[in-house]
């Protein structure tokens, strides 16, 4: 599975530092390698840098799983979304310039169909700062709802601005603006085979779910060009010359940095980065999640540490759903921020479960808590991609109701999909305290509505599940997001399942329609040729 041994891996890992942070960082190198067996990863690499240079890194795996090439040091990766980052960053220096306000309207400048539909536009008032700021679903600026794909319909604005067709228009503003004055000259602006550095480009492996074990399938770097969504391809050391300059303040000054880290509208989420408050302190960060490709840059501004994780597979974040804002469900990150900034003890997790309990004790720490959570999620995605029996991921969820039954007190969208994976007996009476604090805290985001009514369903509250699919099938707004409609299909399963055929069709219509705002032609045909089978 691996392109080398752990114990050459470790060797390379180690910087010239003291026995004592060699032992540090051996233990960390162990905790990486343990989740990367888990994920039965292709390859991935990582480097931590404090004050803008780096201290550790560490590559593990191969580049291409034909030919046993390892990732190396200067291997190229697909970003991703970390994109958006520098798209943030652009978009405060043309503010700066005098030539956009972010209060601007979207349609004050052109639209490119081709790349976001305007269908999935609810409001023609969505100002430029609601899409940087996730809050363009509803109404503007009221609900955080993280979609990549928005970001996309700004690129009429680096159109008017440049004077230059989409996509030659961000790539050239973001070489002007980021890449050229950095020196990021391992960095492409999408993948192009006569490129010098293409060679040097990882493979690429999405996962896909299997009954007998993880399968991986090669997919092709299928864009030749940079978006404000996504697109760039970069190395660990290119990222750090990006970090160092955050670091100190190149790109943009400290009151514009604050601006862009500063969370808007009550969510964890500022115009282009996730901002949080955790255990570990304050925050910063971004996250890619390509079809076959994963990424982590995570900032912890107070001490100027940053992390930087690439692989050439999607499942780090895709066990992760990092777009729901909380990076410590990122097992890498926590694994970082567990060596790197609260130095708590590791909690083996290969062992049996009883054991792990005596281990973590009765009162852990928070960031075990979070680990303990991650371990849970991780075993229950695994399952899922895999074939294997959910029952311990069942087992380690109902240890953590034990050790932390508080933890299942507060709405946390994170905990409701879990316990849609691995209900039991003993999570019933947490999965209803669970339920009780989303009804207080009514998230409107459209996963709390969806995973609601999984975990009802789940519970055996039809009616209680019905309600919530109802709940985010017919407000308006988000009508691109997918969560909403299989809301809506889900509902005409159970309008058709009670004999009531015409609210059957009308939701299922309803669905089809949201699929292909979110231009999902696919699931827009199996739905219309569904529609066929209705009869009265």
């Amino acid at each position: 599975m691996r392109g080398f041994r752990l114990a050459a891996a470790v060797a390379m890992t180690l910087l010239a530092t003291p026995v004592q942070a060699q032992t540090a960082d051996v233990a960390f190198t162990k905790r990486l390698h343990r989740l990367a067996a888990q994920l039965d990863l292709p390859g991935f690499s990582v480097a931590v840098l404090r004050d803008g240079k780096i201290v550790y890194r560490h590559q593990e795996g191969v580049a291409d799983r034909a030919t046993g090439a390892p990732i190396r040091p200067d291997s190229l990766f697909g970003i991703a979304s970390v994109t958006k980052s520098m798209t943030g960053i652009i978009l405060a220096q043309l503010e700066a310039e005098r030539k956009i306000r972010l209060d601007d309207p979207v349609l004050a400048y052109p639209l490119i169909p081709a790349w976001q539909p305007p269908e999935g536009m609810g409001d023609a008032n969505i100002s430029i700062g609601d899409v940087l700021s996730m809050s363009a679903g509803g109404r503007p600026g009221e609900t955080f709802v993280y979609n990549g794909a928005r970001f996309n319909r700004l690129a009429g604005l680096f159109d008017k601005v440049s004077g230059m067709p989409s996509p030659q228009s961000y790539v050239v503003q973001s070489r002007q603006r980021i890449l050229q004055p950095l020196g990021m000259t391992d960095t492409m602006a999408g993948y192009q085979k006569d490129n010098p550095l293409a060679p040097r480009a990882v493979k690429r492996y999405e996962a896909q779910p299997s009954s007998s074990g993880w399968k991986y399938v090669e997919r092709p770097y299928d864009w030749d060009a940079a978006y404000p969504a996504s697109g760039l391809i970069s190395t660990i050391d290119d990222l750090a010359k990006y970090a160092a300059a955050l670091d100190h303040n190149v790109l943009i000054n400290q009151d514009g940095y604050d601006r862009l880290t500063t969370p808007r509208n009550g969510h964890d989420y500022g115009y282009g980065w996730f901002t949080q408050a955790s255990p570990a302190g304050r925050l910063h960060w971004v996250y890619g999640y390509g079809q076959a490709e994963s990424a982590i840059f995570l900032r912890v501004p107070d001490r100027k540490l940053t992390f930087i994780f690439l692989s050439n597979a999607d499942t780090p974040s895709a066990l992760a759903h990092l777009d729901y804002a909380d990076v410590l469900r990122q097992p890498f990150a926590l694994a970082f921020l567990d060596a790197w900034v609260t130095g708590g003890k590791t909690v083996d997790f290969d062992r049996p479960v009883s054991a792990i309990e005596r281990q973590i004790g009765s009162r852990p720490t928070p960031m075990i808590i979070e680990a303990l959570l991650d371990e849970a999620m991780l075993q229950a995605f695994r399952a899922r991609m895999t074939g294997a029996s959910t029952a311990r991921a069942v087992a380690l969820t109902e240890l953590l109701a034990r050790v932390a039954p508080r933890r299942f007190d507060r709405a946390d969208v994170y905990m409701l999909g879990l316990l849609s994976e691995v209900m039991s007996p003993r999570l019933e009476a947490p999965a209803r305290r669970l339920l009780a604090a989303f009804d207080l805290d009514k998230d409107r985001r459209p996963v709390a509505a969806y995973w609601g009514g999984t975990l009802r369903e789940r519970l055996g509250d039809m009616a209680g599940a019905t309600a919530s699919y109802a709940l985010l099938c017919d407000r308006p707004g988000f009508d691109d997001e997918e969560m909403k409609a299989r809301a809506c299909e889900r509902l005409a399963n159970y309008e058709r399942g009670d004999g009531r055929q015409d609210e059957a069709r009308a939701h299922l219509w309803r669905s089809a329609l949201l699929s292909r705002s979110a231009a999902d032609g696919k699931e827009f045909d199996r739905k219309v040729a569904l529609l066929a089978t209705l009869q009265n």
